[in-house]
């Protein structure tokens, strides 16, 4: 098994390092191939294009210069376009990269075309004098001349051009069939290198009924747990049932006190429909908040203190709501009902010896989020413990009381499974304060909330 692994490691490292060193030579033939790219098409391909439209536009000003000079009123308008129109492709030419054979051949065709446009506006002069002879005159001997000069400097700048291309492109061309050719030698030292790692990795597999039983061992553990969390979710729904069984026997005691008594089996079952409409929707959305989910926290919580009450009383505790904002929090009624639920039993249940027996509930909403925090005035949380309290069956040591300790992890689970964050420290009453912080609900123009979250 060791020198198999041992062999599996050193052929990994082998593929890796033949990966690395094909990644080098690919970036550098990447680079060659990118500037010889880009000097086709940043400078040569552009100055190709705008020396063409400039041997183009020459021949047009050409020939409005000479329609003018035969006395076309409209040709004179086409001629000031024409030079505006060469200016601006002068000026794109010479914003293009060049090197010093390009800059040159430029500077030649800037001188040439200024010499063009010179005999142009003589002859338009003399034509504009009525001296249409001596204008027809210099188109002949000056205009065309140095029109020709002047796209003959342009296709000498045009041939550079491309030139200049065909060279980039022959090296890109190189590049690329040298590239391949090391692709393959890489790709058949991978493929032997392969080849020892699949020896090796046949001599692992026997290995590998080991590693299915302790899979399955795993497995058969995260099944338990699984089970004992339901256990968990159970005595949140047979909370509340309980106090429908106190309310119907009073009815059956009390007959006068029925009505109150059956408003508080009812509030009671909207809590239970509530938990397990919640839980419902965690579990069916893989964890995931339900979307646009809005709870009023004033509601669930006071609701959920006044259930308490005969828990606390049972422990000669009292639990207090010291702040409560009226506002939104952005999850299903039945989780916030859990997450308080579990808290508030927590805290009731671990006041241990205390002679001030309180729970307290604070609600506050804080940079778009509701602040929740329930203290008592218990012994607090071991040092030892800190934060893995959240842990599943993690309790403190001789508590007395009972559980199995899923409690704080599904609050953990909840929370976190809704962006919410969550902590325990040490409170200003000497126990412990526990936190958790969820997003704060979007305002909306329906604020009521549902039938089952109202109390009697």
């Amino acid at each position: 098994m060791t020198s198999s692994i041992r062999v599996l490691a050193v052929a990994f490292v082998a593929v890796v390092s033949a990966y690395f060193g094909a990644m080098l030579l690919v970036q550098r033939s990447v680079r060659v191939i990118d500037t010889d790219a880009a000097r086709i098409s940043r400078d040569a391909a552009p100055d190709i294009r705008v020396v063409s439209d400039l041997r183009a536009e020459l021949r047009e000003m050409h020939a409005r210069v000479i329609e003018a000079i035969e006395g076309d009123d409209e040709a004179l308008d086409e001629v000031v376009d024409s030079r505006r129109r060469i200016d601006n492709l002068l000026a794109q030419a010479a914003a293009l990269p060049t090197d010093e054979r390009e800059a040159a051949l430029l500077g030649k065709l800037r001188s040439a075309l200024r010499a063009f446009e010179q005999a142009a506006e003589r002859a338009l002069e003399q034509a504009a004098g009525s001296h249409r002879d001596r204008a027809r005159k210099i188109a002949r001997g000056e205009l065309r001349p140095l029109g020709d000069a002047a796209s003959l400097v342009a296709q000498d700048l045009v041939a550079y051009n491309v030139g200049v291309a065909e060279s980039a492109a022959e090296r890109i061309e190189a590049v690329r069939a040298r590239g391949s050719r090391m692709a393959w030698q890489l790709a058949t030292v991978c493929a032997l290198l392969a080849g020892v790692a699949a020896f090796a990795t046949v001599r692992v597999m026997r290995q590998v009924q080991r590693v299915q039983q302790q899979h399955n061992a795993l497995m058969q553990r995260k099944a338990e747990e699984l089970e004992e969390f339901a256990a968990r979710v159970a005595h949140d729904v047979l909370s509340p049932l309980s106090s429908v069984s106190v309310a119907l026997s009073v009815i059956g005691r009390h007959p006068s006190q029925s009505r109150e008594a059956l408003d508080r089996a009812h509030a009671s079952l909207s809590r239970v429909r509530g938990i397990v409409d919640g839980l419902f929707e965690f579990a069916r959305a893989g964890a995931a908040p339900e979307a646009g989910a809005r709870t009023g926290v004033r509601a669930v919580a006071s609701g959920l203190v006044e259930e308490l009450r005969p828990f606390a009383a049972q422990r000669q505790a009292t639990l207090l709501i010291e702040d409560l904002s009226d506002c939104m929090v952005a999850c299903s009624p039945g989780v916030l009902l859990s997450v308080l639920g579990n808290l508030l039993r927590n805290g009731l249940k671990y006041l241990g010896d205390a002679e001030i027996r309180q729970v307290f509930l604070r609600a506050r909403q804080r940079r778009g989020r509701v602040l929740f925090e329930v203290e008592d005035t218990g012994p607090g949380i071991p040092p030892e413990l800190g934060t893995r309290i959240f842990e599943p069956y993690i309790r403190g040591a001789d508590t007395g009381a009972p559980g199995i300790g899923l409690g704080l992890a599904t609050v953990k689970r909840l929370v976190e499974s809704h962006g919410g964050s969550l902590g325990v420290r040490a409170g200003a009453r000497g126990g412990a304060l526990f936190w958790f912080e969820l997003d704060e609900a979007p305002p909306s123009d329906d604020v009521s909330q549902p039938e089952r979250l109202r109390t009697a």
